[in-house]
């Protein structure tokens, strides 16, 4: 899972959007994710084990309606806010990057980890 994660930070960070994980104090456990610095999650990351066989996947962000979030609980912590990559280039004042820029992103960003 943290290999997930560093692809998708690297991939984020090719498309020029910052993102990072995210550790809590005092144990400095992981939230397991992809989060803006300003702890919006934009990436979630899950598992599966099931018949001794591991699955993981991610759900990224792209340009979802994030209205849908406000009507179920995020990863079950509740003061969890989502984001999306069209929020954050809409922030930083660009135009959000294209499902097949994110697509190429997260190949090569996989790929490489």
């Amino acid at each position: 899972m943290r290999w997930l994660e560093e692809g998708l930070v690297t991939a984020l960070d090719s498309l020029g959007l910052q993102a990072v994980r995210r550790d809590t104090p005092p144990k400095a456990q992981s939230l397991v994710g992809v989060w803006t610095p300003e702890h919006r999650k934009v990436a979630s990351i899950g598992m599966r084990i099931r018949g001794g066989v591991t699955s993981h996947g991610f759900a990224l962000n792209i340009a979802p309606d994030l209205g849908a979030f406000s009507t179920f609980t995020a990863c079950g912590l509740p003061e969890v806010a989502m984001t999306s990559l069209s929020d954050m280039a809409a922030a930083l004042g660009r135009p959000a990057p294209t499902e097949q820029a994110v697509r190429d992103a997260v190949a090569a960003a996989l790929g490489a980890v």
